[in-house]
């Protein structure tokens, strides 16, 4: 038996047969398209006809406020037109299959939680990094969703002028990795495709792109900052691709140390790692969301 899990984000769909362990067989990525649902619907559809082994469902992990129990997506975070759509119902109508989806950060977390750096963790925070970044808090070993299932929707936190900045403000225009490579070109003055080089940049001391991730940094640290105070977390996980970077979870670090010294009372510094499954996280704790979920329909029926 083998299933298809679904990693959705801004700019790829990644995705993964896994066999009935949730070991990936194989894997790979296609660009998200931003016409339709429909439009994304027949990437899915494709990719599930492609196999002819013997399938037991997909698996799916998308951004925005989903109720994992119904397959309703509240609001689809970067894929707008998803909207007020019931993803599992139709889904399972037009493919003849088992579909549960769940919000990508909180997938991250379930892999984590389920084999990772999150496992007998009782207090804790994931943040993946991507086109914006997804947030899920962990309390008392349980992930809290809170009452709208709003809770750990990072990418909206205020942290500038709004009125002034608009989306500038928030944090998944501060803090996302295609945001921060942007800045870093246009700073440069030069072409955006180049930003996929720009830890390479950070690497060899470009003053631009050093200078960049270094204010880049010092924001994520106050935010993490905030986030602590409110949690008080034993650990946070780092995740998305850009966390398989040594640099990346290093800067972060070392920002949030310097802002530890600059407090006038000491405070419990934040132990801060990155996600054992990386890129990879999203695509296999959506593996783990479909068999909670398949477990708790059977117990319910």
């Amino acid at each position: 038996m083998k299933y298809l899990s679904i990693d959705a984000g801004g700019t790829y769909i990644k995705y993964a047969w896994l066999d009935e362990n949730g070991t990936i067989l194989e894997q790979g990525k296609q660009e998200t398209p931003y016409a339709s649902k429909e439009a994304f619907f027949e990437v899915i559809k494709q990719l599930w006809l492609s196999c002819d082994e013997t399938k037991g469902g997909i698996c799916m992990s998308l951004p925005g406020t989903i109720n994992c129990d119904t397959g309703f997506v509240h609001q689809g975070g970067s894929l707008t037109y998803h909207h007020g759509v019931n993803i599992k119902e139709w889904y399972e109508k037009e493919l003849n299959t088992k579909v549960e989806i769940e919000n990508d950060a909180r997938c991250a977390a379930l892999a984590e939680m389920n084999s990772g750096e999150m496992k007998n963790i009782q207090n804790g925070i994931v943040l993946t990094f991507g086109t914006g970044v997804g947030g899920c808090f962990i309390i008392n070993g349980e992930i809290y969703k809170g009452t709208h299932l709003f809770s750990g929707e990072v990418s909206v936190l205020v942290c500038d002028d709004i009125k002034k900045k608009g989306m500038d403000a928030v944090l998944g225009h501060i803090a996302g990795i295609g945001h921060l490579a942007k800045r870093v070109c246009e700073a440069k003055q030069v072409p955006l495709e180049e930003g996929k080089t720009i830890f390479e940049w950070i690497k060899h001391q470009d003053p631009t792109a050093l200078k960049f991730f270094q204010e880049y940094c010092e924001k994520v640290a106050v935010q993490l900052f905030n986030m602590q105070i409110m949690l008080d977390p034993q650990r946070v996980c780092l995740g998305g691709g850009v966390s398989e970077n040594p640099i990346f979870v290093e800067g972060i670090q070392k920002a949030m140390n310097t802002f530890y010294d600059s407090l006038p009372v000491a405070i419990p510094r934040l132990e801060i790692v990155s996600c054992r499954y990386h890129n990879n996280a999203n695509l296999l704790g959506a593996y783990v969301n479909f068999v909670l979920q398949q477990e708790r329909r059977a117990h319910e029926a």
